[in-house]
């Protein structure tokens, strides 16, 4: 594999792993919404991925909150034909109180490694608006490798709205340079504390799809 080709699959393992981290609405939503998990309670999402490069991965990703207001998520991600591993470790924050009908913000602050490369620091900014007919928006706007010259822009926006025991969502995310992702997807709860959910999306003309789970504790 040359190099370019290398560093693609780097950059959609990353973008994977540190931008599906998220809490309660969670997977599988690529874009990241401003709540956290209540204090004392926490998940483990794990998916599995055909990214639109044609690479295929699993994730794991568990996240526990600690304290109010604080939630610490690592993960896992391993692309099945090279075996390129990525790792990340990151502190989201819920700035402002949730918000039935109207709007809150939230951070998110990490680093992920990936084989044969170096560390990258990352941030993310979350504002979420719910509205009790409507559904919920959630917009993201951040930066991947923040503490170098090389660092990269991203951003996303999603749509999400319950139907009986069906959420349904549309997103449209990407990062600086390159051509933006559109994705829908489906979850719901098989079991109180188990979820099972599917996406499928397009980037510059190719398919992504995701296959995946969260449990509840």
């Amino acid at each position: 594999m040359n190099r370019f080709g290398m560093q693609r699959k780097v950059v959609f393992l990353l973008l994977g792993l540190v931008c599906t981290l998220q809490a309660q609405a969670g997977r599988p939503l690529t874009v990241d919404d401003a709540n956290v998990n209540d204090v004392g309670e926490g998940h483990v999402e794990g998916w599995w991925t055909r990214a639109p490069n044609g690479s295929r991965s699993w994730t794991v990703a568990p996240a526990y909150a600690p304290i109010q207001n604080v939630e610490l998520g690592a993960g896992i991600a391993r692309e099945q034909k090279t075996g390129l591993e990525t790792l990340n470790v990151q502190a989201k924050f819920r700035i402002t109180e949730s918000q039935e009908n109207g709007c809150h913000i939230g951070a998110v602050l990490g680093a992920a490694r990936t084989t044969g490369e170096s560390s990258m620091g990352y941030v993310n900014a979350l504002l979420t608006c719910n509205h009790p007919t409507l559904g919920s928006l959630h917009t993201n706007l951040g930066a991947l490798d923040f503490a170098s010259s090389q660092r990269v822009g991203t951003w996303g926006l999603a749509w999400e709205r319950a139907y009986g025991d069906i959420t349904a969502h549309v997103e449209v995310y990407g990062q600086q340079r390159d051509k933006p992702t559109w994705a829908t997807g489906l979850r719901t709860n098989i079991l109180p504390k188990l979820q099972l959910d599917a996406s499928v999306g397009r980037q510059a003309g190719q398919n992504l799809v995701t296959l995946g789970t969260k449990w509840m504790f």
